[in-house]
């Protein structure tokens, strides 16, 4: 009997332990076995931040190419160097284009002989003519005195015909010469040219970044310019081209504030600003991207080019504003969590016609009574033109309705608000626009939850925006945990 009692003790020991490790534990935490995580709505900033890589690059880049083809003779920079603009940086083999200029100069002589030649043709034939027409003339005083035969005045004037044609010939051959002698002339100054080229020189004050030849390597630039050095302009203002994704891209605008990160200084943190948002797109593996260009200063030469850098653009901030973990809005509760009670709100959503309409369109501006009311009028005659010509609305063309609606009333407010009303207005719109409205829970005493429409805005990826639907010192749930019932 005495091991009966016993036993019959021992098991209610066993079964007051666990109701009292067990159930009552999991009964003081108010959600039946359930630990609750939760977040408080505090002040504080909040920041949209986008997130993307880029290649750091100097502010100017020049490709120093051959505009000849020859054997590289000299070097006289290599990587590193630091250069002036003008700078000798290295020549080609200049043999055969000192040869070429001097058979240039030997045929700019040859035409210039030439022309010399023309010119004495040019005065025997001059004389030539004089000669004849003197004959001429006595001729024909003796032909008129019938002392001479008709046959010979004939061919004194055959004679000047031939020496005015010859003085013709001459002054055309003295042009050809003089032609020839400006050919020539730029045939010369070509060769120069090309003579001056095997002189290669830096363009730019800067920074040698990249060599591509050698001593006694023979570059060809028959058909592109062969790149022989690359120079860094300024390494000192540096740009980063940063690969944004076209999700990403709107309200990055010049300005705004960027920080970014390299591996080569994982514990450095590097500031910089949007300068250029560019337009044009590009498409790779079906990924839109587009090229926001990045300007920050580089005063300890740290940053190369090269560089990846891994930037967070801050596209928006606002301080000071109520804040709540991101955490809260992916919470949901398990099928097998504690209740969920939809509190009666007692909302009603009333319509209020053009005046609500004009409310809502003017909310934010210091507009007078007076106005509110002539545009609520020109809105009311707006929306019943279009309810008329719009003709019978269902549920197939009730949202095109919406639409010529919202067109004819934004068409009213740029017309009847000055050019600032309507940019403050349309930069309100924008911002509303980005609020959403997302549903949150709060622990009630009975350990059940209930659940709050909340109106967010911005969110950095650690915090949202509380924009309505919760105060400060509000707590939400953030999740929940299995309570432990055993050791």
């Amino acid at each position: 009997m005495k091991k009966i009692i016993g036993l019959l003790l021992g098991a209610g020991l066993l079964i007051l332990a666990i109701w009292f490790f067990g159930f009552r534990g999991s009964a003081t935490n108010g959600s039946a076995g359930f630990q609750i995580e939760t977040a408080v709505v505090e002040r504080g900033d909040v920041a949209r931040l986008v997130s993307a890589a880029g290649s750091v690059r100097a502010l100017t880049t020049v490709e120093v190419g051959s505009q000849v083809s020859g054997q590289i003779l000299e070097l006289n920079a290599d990587f590193n160097s630091e250069v002036t603009a003008g700078q000798i940086v290295a020549r080609i083999d200049a043999q055969t284009f000192l040869s070429r200029v001097a058979s240039a100069e030997a045929e700019v002589t040859s035409a210039r002989a030439n022309i010399e030649v023309q010119r004495a043709q040019i005065a025997r034939a001059e004389a030539n003519l004089e000669n004849f027409e003197k004959n001429h003339v006595r001729q024909q005083a003796l032909y008129a005195e019938d002392a001479v035969a008709l046959s010979v005045l004939e061919d004194t004037e055959r004679q000047l015909a031939v020496a005015r044609s010859d003085l013709a010939v001459a002054k055309a051959q003295y042009r050809t010469g003089q032609a020839a002698l400006t050919q020539r002339l730029a045939s010369l100054q070509t060769q120069n040219v090309d003579l001056e080229r095997t002189i290669i020189r830096s363009p730019i004050t800067g920074v040698v970044i990249e060599r591509n030849v050698d001593v006694g390597q023979t570059v060809a630039a028959s058909l592109s310019a062969p790149v022989l050095f690359r120079i860094a302009q300024d390494l000192s203002d540096i740009r980063i081209d940063v690969a944004v994704v076209e999700s990403d891209i709107g309200g990055i605008d010049a300005g705004d504030p960027v920080t970014f990160k390299v591996d080569a200084y994982p514990e450095d943190d590097f500031t910089g600003t949007v300068e250029q948002v560019r337009l044009a797109a590009q498409e790779i593996q079906n990924v839109v991207t587009y090229t926001v260009v990045v300007a920050a200063e580089n005063l300890n030469a740290k940053l190369l080019p090269g560089m990846t850098a891994n930037v967070e653009i801050t596209t928006e901030k606002r301080k000071d504003v109520l804040r709540i973990a991101e955490a809260v809005s992916r919470f949901r509760p398990p099928i097998d969590g504690p209740e969920v009670v939809t509190p009666d709100t007692g909302e009603n959503r009333t319509r209020g016609g053009a005046g609500g309409l004009v409310a809502q369109s003017l909310r934010g501006l210091d507009v007078t009574p007076e106005r509110t009311a002539e545009i609520g009028q020109e809105i009311t005659r707006e929306m019943q033109t279009a309810r008329k010509n719009f003709g019978e609305i269902n549920q197939f063309n009730r949202s095109r309705f919406r639409q010529v609606m919202t067109a004819r009333i934004d068409r009213v407010l740029k017309k009847t608000l000055t050019k600032e009303e309507y940019k403050t207005l349309q930069a309100s719109r924008n911002a509303r626009a980005a609020t959403r409205r997302i549903q949150l829970y709060q622990e009630n005493e009975d350990g059940t939850l209930r659940l709050s429409n909340v109106v967010v805005g911005l969110s950095d990826g650690s915090f949202l925006e509380v924009i309505d639907g919760a105060e400060e010192g509000d707590v939400f749930v953030m999740r929940l945990r299995k309570a432990k019932t055993g050791n």
